[in-house]
């Protein structure tokens, strides 16, 4: 492959080292109209419909799957091996224990194991996470033979089908092997899954996430959802499908590199982040040999995404980000 003549750019062979430290997740606002009315009267005036609906079924009404942010903690006289890791509420004990075994590296062995409350009582496997963890600040304990792991929850959030049931963002040291993010994600998300979510993803896409090899590329992906029935009128659907404009090899890993940018929903600190950290893990730099910076990058593009932002997708004047979803994902979609 071989940049444009035109472009002043020259690629090189991208290292064996991959970059997987951004989290690449849509962001989520969780507002709440009892922070818009004065608490006495949503107390005393607002009719809970959940009430309402279990006083006349007589059968309580299923709690709302959550994504949990929980802490996981191995402490060892030698050192401390820390994860967070994206949960899916409803996720049984049981499935719960293989997730740790895969994140902590520990998935080979066989050894006793079980799970206990923030009471040190003990918690049987088919019970649901987020009956134990209901609240940010609670906390349970895993033990695998001999180590215990102390587990934290830190955030939760709502989730729709999209969201992965169990996702590891972030961690460090590991017991025995380095910590590695990618490779964790990989077995966490299984062959099946990665394969469905790239079925619907447009074959350019594809062959930028294989040639980064940063896997956080699939759970964005995954998240948003692309085989959902696109909600964009026919003007913009059919401008969609004709970007990028530009012909180039560049100009085309510039500008998915820029969508999938976008698609986080982040701030500009985080989709310059994310376009450089693409472009020079594709292997693009800069006559000198230093790194492309995100004004280069988005230039190599200009002509596209001046489209994309008429259409509302990038600038000043973009659109809300449930309607920039819309456009993202008839862009990336097969």
């Amino acid at each position: 492959m071989k940049p444009s003549a035109g472009r002043g750019r020259r690629w090189l062979r991208p290292s064996a080292r991959r970059s997987s430290h951004c989290r690449l997740t849509p962001n989520r606002t969780n507002g709440s109209i009892l922070g818009r009315m004065p608490t006495n009267y949503a107390r005393d005036n607002v009719i809970s419909l959940a009430s309402a609906r279990e006083q006349r079924s007589g059968k309580p009404e299923p709690k709302p799957e959550l994504t949990l942010i929980v802490r996981a903690t191995n402490v060892q006289a030698d050192g401390e091996v820390h994860r967070q890791i994206g949960l899916n509420s409803a996720m049984s004990l049981d499935e719960l224990h293989n997730v740790l075994n895969i994140v902590f590296g520990v998935g080979g062995e066989q050894s006793p194991w079980r799970f206990e409350d923030q009471f040190h009582q003990p918690s049987a496997p088919d019970t649901n996470l987020g009956e134990l963890l209901p609240e940010p600040g609670d906390f349970l304990f895993y033990f695998w033979g001999l180590w215990q792991f102390n587990l934290q929850c830190v955030e939760m959030y709502p989730r729709d089908n999209g969201t992965p049931r169990a996702l590891c963002i972030g961690g460090s040291g590991g017991l025995g092997d380095d910590f590695d993010q990618a490779t964790i994600n990989a077995e966490l998300t299984g062959t099946d899954t990665i394969r469905d979510v790239l079925s619907g993803v447009r074959p350019e896409v594809i062959d930028l996430v294989d040639r980064t090899g940063v896997f956080d590329f699939i759970p964005l992906l995954q998240a948003l959802d692309l085989k959902r029935e696109p909600l964009i009128d026919a003007t913009r659907y059919h401008t969609c499908r004709t970007l990028p404009v530009e012909n180039s090899a560049e100009a085309s890993d510039a500008f998915w590199s820029c969508v999938l940018a976008l698609s986080c929903l982040g701030n500009d600190e985080l989709f310059i982040e994310v376009i450089e950290s693409t472009m020079s893990t594709l292997g693009w730099v800069a006559d000198d040999g230093s790194p492309l910076r995100a004004p280069e990058i988005t230039s190599a593009c200009e002509a596209s995404l001046k489209i994309l932002a008429e259409l509302g997708g990038y600038g000043p004047e973009r659109l809300a980000p449930v309607d920039r979803l819309d456009i993202y994902r008839e862009l990336l979609c097969f």
